[in-house]
């Protein structure tokens, strides 16, 4: 099955996007310093003032305002706005699909509902670093992309199949390929040697309740109630044709009482449309 969905995800997608790339090894060098981290942000213009315009928006909520990058690091870290970059730059590695196979508006929204939702929540319950479980909401379907890019025509009528038959994505991807969009988003963030608990947390997205570790479980039973939380409330649409069942034990395992599930479903509809301005 590997060597199929290495043929699906292919060179182009293969190597991680180069700015990401170049701040990791810049974070892995123990001599780096904050100025290095800013120097490579900054050297991309537009990327360096979508990530303050995101940085001074509500999704933080700052006083004051955030000017340079420098500040940015300062304020949030480098592993948060490291998040946010990769974020930023994957949103522009995938355009270019034509319109009739998938609306990249309406999947872009849908994922970055869902990191919305999924950041609230980590926040809610003092998880650290909650801007990886934005992260994870922009990339939990990507893998989704990937066929459209292969094997265009075979995607096409996968999406079809789904319409029809009501049946979920994912099962009409298992039926079709062998293997799942979450199956190909895991190799490709391998590939892309991001680390293990993100890809974990979009590897399981569906099927939470199969992750052994209790942490490494509820991060994935967060993303998956965030992920049928914004099908619920029909913000964007990644190809699921209906709205993925919430299995009883995945709220109890995520950790989230009801009281903020409910508060949140309300403030994101209001956030959405703001952020997804800022990244597409």
């Amino acid at each position: 099955m590997a060597t199929k969905i290495k043929d699906m995800i292919g060179s182009w997608a293969a190597s991680p996007p180069v700015l990401y790339y170049q701040l990791k090894q810049a974070m892995d060098d123990p001599e780096s310093s904050f100025n290095d981290y800013s120097q490579i942000i900054s050297a991309d213009p537009a990327l360096t003032a979508r990530l303050l315009k995101i940085v001074n928006s509500p999704f933080y909520g700052f006083s004051s305002t955030v000017e340079t990058i420098d500040h940015a690091l300062n304020i949030i870290g480098t592993d948060q706005l490291m998040d946010l970059s990769l974020a930023t730059v994957v949103v522009s590695k995938f355009k270019g699909i034509p319109r009739d196979l998938i609306n990249m508006e309406t999947f872009w929204m849908h994922s970055i509902a869902t990191g919305i939702a999924a950041r609230k929540m980590a926040m809610a319950v003092g998880i650290d670093n909650p801007e990886r479980f934005y992260l994870a909401g922009m990339l939990h379907d990507i893998g989704t992309l990937l066929p459209l890019k292969q094997q265009t025509e075979t995607a096409k009528g996968v999406l079809e199949k789904c319409k029809e038959t009501k049946q979920h994505l994912f099962l009409v991807e298992k039926e079709t390929y062998g293997f799942s969009h979450a199956e190909v988003c895991q190799l490709l963030l391998m590939e892309w040697q991001l680390p293990q608990r993100l890809i974990d947390m979009v590897t399981h997205h569906h099927f939470p309740l199969e992750v052994s570790d209790p942490e490494v479980r509820r991060d994935c039973c967060i993303l998956n109630m965030s992920d049928i939380m914004i099908y619920f409330l029909k913000i964007g649409n990644s190809g699921e044709p209906a709205v993925p069942q919430l299995l009883p034990d995945v709220p109890k395992h995520a950790g989230v009482p009801k009281d903020v599930i409910d508060k949140i479903r309300k403030e994101v509809p209001e956030e959405v449309d703001e952020t997804v301005k800022m990244f597409i």
